[in-house]
């Protein structure tokens, strides 16, 4: 399997994990000016951008370290033309980590705050 198909498969995943926990997927691949967020969800009435992270195993690390502060920047601007683009900024928005690893699927919530 290619990496692209491995991605797709790993979002396909996170979104099943994710409404099973009870949230509503708005969104997949959203781009934006030097970003793309991989799924927009709504928890109540929160906003929940998540990044989405596969490793086959921990030999390259830990998903979430991929999701460094340059990352974090880029998805928050991405958050911020989303929510003004669609009359949104009224909402609460919170940044999800979701690491799958082999079978093993982690959510960090509230993963970083907005960052400018």
């Amino acid at each position: 399997m290619d990496a692209h198909a491995s991605g797709a498969l790993s979002e396909l995943r996170a979104e099943q994990f994710l409404a099973a926990q009870g949230m509503t997927i708005l969104a997949r691949n959203v781009r934006a000016p030097g970003s793309e967020i991989d799924l927009i969800a709504e928890e109540g009435s929160t906003l929940v951008f998540v990044e989405v992270k596969m490793r086959k195993n921990a030999r390259h690390g830990l998903g979430r370290e991929a999701v460094t502060p340059a990352k974090q920047r880029r998805i928050c601007r991405g958050a911020l033309y989303y929510m003004m683009r669609n009359g949104l900024m009224n909402r609460q928005a919170r940044f999800d980590v979701l690491e799958i690893q082999g079978e093993r699927v982690t959510h960090i919530r509230d993963a970083f705050p907005y960052q400018e």
